[in-house]
């Protein structure tokens, strides 16, 4: 019940309508509340059993929820009489779920139509502040004839004392709080926001400030997708010394309802599921997809098909023996030279699929990407605030020019792309947010283009440890080839031409997609909400060979071409494809598809072309195994040097790298390396010594 409309008088017919209801629904569910009161104080009410009960009541409901639900319960009340527990004020909460779809109201369109009337809004909780007790009777005593006079308080009031006194014999103005003589109860303030999913075009994100009281406080955290049952309230606006004529409002919440996070929850027709369940037996069906994932960029095919796995997803909820939770996203990220179409992949990615949030790198923050902790302006409290990650839980983030964000920054997501929560230990806040969210990252260079004389993973501007937690990451060189060009030339200029023209091409065309995009939308989602495929003995054997084949390789040649890490990639890659196919199995064939992709990715960036061979320490360690060995023979020579000399000239260090078969001039770049990062000095020109005494 309101607490502003504590002076309304109930109405005895309502309540008897009520306390039939209940008779005939809520029986067992009343007896539980009235034996575990106060440890329990509400009461869930369907509003459709109330409908199909009196429908005259629940559209009175809607009309006037605060003296409807004050009638509850009072209903509820005259059942205590005969357990009431002594010394306990017996008031329960009729909390009101499940409204028609005619009641539920975007957050977005929350205006005058709603207020003090009964709707319902789902959305994701963006925020939320600490518990504060409000004061919802004040006991003011009187400093005269100490008399009590109690007031009931509103909610968007300040508490100020009566005019004067109660008592006849007094009638003075001088009064006190008595906090042990007033009543209170827990409040909590929190943002909601509409779904990322609802918010298409040019709609802007706008918050509703909810109101929780009594039991309802600590029941939802930032990243949560809810629907909210309540009333929209409105609070004056100071302005100057009167009130502003337009007024701020919140939400006061009666019932909360969590939503289990999932892609999206498409309404599929059974005409479109007939129609997903024929795309799903062509043949051709994975080079559909691929055409039909941004057709406005020629090429990049591997790339087209990594995303569609991605979009995909792997096997969800999947937990081993001990408690360890398994990813089943993937992370991918794009690193490439200018007018590479990288921000153009992005943005179809984000119309393509069902959940995503689009950020650019340059207009971001760490906290903006994963949460915060701000001073609230009202409560004085701490307020926590969710980040682009948890508010797409479930879908997908796009992090466009990651390359310009800070370091720090960067560093913020390392915990939420790997674990996939957050932790937040802010302000004495310490706290996790889910973030089931896969990742599209997209680079540029460090010199802001490859140099084709350098190779390419020296030429990230990211960290290793970034670098390692992306499943697959492809770099998207600008190569200089006339027939390239020129087909690029020909892709572009059909589609401005049509674009021009306002029109399609007849038949099939590369510029349009070949699935439509609400289809393979649906299509996506269908499958995620649908379809968990298992690993099948032959596609684990395909997985397992692979990584031994290579292993062994690299054993022979003195390198790490794989590590364990990349044994879950291929296990999500496959469980993507099979899910693409809508196959409840992973055969050999998705293995074997998700082999190759991987092939082609660390050929592309793990390929040390010194050696000629794949390195995987080029993205673990930030440097090929190959690079690090000649680093420590270095190293070692001047540490066996400074044990018969005190300076080492930096002559004798190359002539004796020089004769274990290292290039002259490659010592002495690895030395001026070495300088610069402080492992080694110059005394005097020419001359060499560590910085700090080493062992080899």
């Amino acid at each position: 019940m309101a607490e502003d409309n504590f002076s309304a008088k109930l109405d005895a017919e309502q309540v008897a309508r009520f306390d039939e209801f209940f008779d005939r629904h809520y029986q067992r569910q009343l007896k539980k509340l009235l034996e575990k009161y106060p440890d329990e104080k509400s009461l869930d009410v369907d509003f459709e059993a109330l409908t199909r009960f009196d429908p005259s009541l629940a559209d009175k409901l809607l009309e006037e929820p605060d003296a409807m639900v004050a009638c509850a319960a009072e209903a509820i009340v005259q059942r205590r009489e005969a357990t009431a527990v002594e010394g306990v004020e017996f008031k329960p909460n009729v909390r009101v779920f499940n409204l028609p779809e005619a009641c539920r109201v975007q957050v977005l369109e929350l205006g005058a139509a709603q207020i003090d009337k009964l709707y319902g809004i789902e959305g994701v909780v963006s925020s939320i502040s600490e518990i504060k007790p409000r004061v919802i009777k004040a006991a003011w005593r009187c400093k005269h004839c100490d008399a009590d006079n109690v007031l009931y308080t509103k909610k968007t009031e300040p508490v100020s004392p009566p005019f004067a006194c109660a008592n006849p014999a007094c009638g003075r103005g001088n009064f006190e709080l008595r906090e042990d003589a007033s009543t209170f109860v827990n409040m909590q303030r929190a943002q909601m926001q509409d779904p990322v999913e609802k918010m298409r075009g040019n709609m802007p994100s706008v918050n509703a400030e909810l109101w929780l009281e009594d039991d309802l406080v600590n029941q939802i955290a930032p990243g949560d997708k809810i629907v909210v049952t309540g009333m929209l309230r409105l609070k004056p606006v100071q302005q100057g010394k009167g009130r502003s004529s337009v007024y701020a409002k919140f939400f006061e919440v009666n019932h909360i309802h969590e939503i289990e996070l999932d892609f999206e929850e498409l309404e599929v027709t059974r005409e479109e599921e007939a129609e997903i369940l024929k795309l799903s037996q062509d043949p051709r069906l994975r080079d559909k997809i691929i055409a039909s994932i941004a057709p406005s960029v020629w090429g990049y095919t591997e790339l087209k098909l990594a995303i569609a796995l991605q979009l995909f997803g792997g096997t969800p909820g999947k937990i081993q023996p001990d408690g360890k939770h398994i990813r089943s996203d993937m992370h991918v990220l794009m690193i490439g030279d200018p007018g590479t179409a990288k921000s153009t992949v992005l943005e179809y990615v984000r119309d393509l699929a069902p959940k995503c949030i689009i950020v650019s790198g340059g207009g971001v923050s760490g906290v903006g990407l994963t949460a915060s902790a701000e001073k609230d302006a009202i409560t004085e409290g701490w307020v926590l605030k969710a980040g682009a990650m948890v508010l797409a839980n479930g879908g997908l983030v796009g992090i466009d020019e990651m390359d310009k964000m800070d370091e720090e920054d960067r560093g913020a997501i390392h915990q939420a792309m790997e674990q996939q929560r957050i932790s937040i230990a802010k302000a004495g806040i310490v706290t996790e947010f889910r973030t089931k969210t896969a990742v599209l990252g997209a680079a540029n260079p460090k010199m802001g283009r490859f140099d084709p004389n350098t190779p390419i993973a020296s030429q990230f501007a990211l960290s290793p440890a970034l670098l390692s937690r992306f499943d697959l990451i492809f770099p998207m060189k600008d190569v200089l080839d006339e027939s390239r060009d020129r087909q690029v030339a020909e892709h572009i200029l059909e589609g401005h031409r049509y674009a021009a023209a306002h029109s399609k091409p007849q038949g099939e065309s590369p510029i349009v997609p070949v699935i439509r995009a609400d289809l393979l939308r649906k299509y996506i989602a269908y499958a995620r909400r649908n379809v968990a495929p298992e690993l099948t003995v032959e596609a684990a054997g395909k997985v397992k060979e692979y990584y031994v084949e290579l292993r062994k390789l690299g054993k022979e040649q003195n390198t790490f071409p794989i590590t364990a890490r990349q044994i879950e990639g291929l296990i999500r890659l496959s469980e993507a494809h099979a899910k693409m196919r809508l196959s409840p199995l992973v055969e050999a064939q998705d293995a074997q598809s998700a082999v190759d992709l991987l092939d082609f990715v660390l050929r592309g960036v793990f390929f040390d072309r010194e050696t000629g061979r794949i390195d995987s320490d080029i993205i673990a360690i930030g440097q090929p195994k190959s690079k690090l060995d000649k680093v420590r023979s270095v190293l070692g020579i001047i540490n066996s040097l400074e044990k018969e000399m005190d300076l080492v000239a930096e002559d004798d260090v190359v002539r004796e790298a020089a004769s274990l078969g290292m290039d002259e001039s490659y010592a002495r770049k690895l030395v001026d390396e070495l300088k610069r990062q402080g492992d080694l000095y110059s005394p005097k020109p020419g001359y060499l010594k560590q910085a700090r005494s080493r062992e080899y």
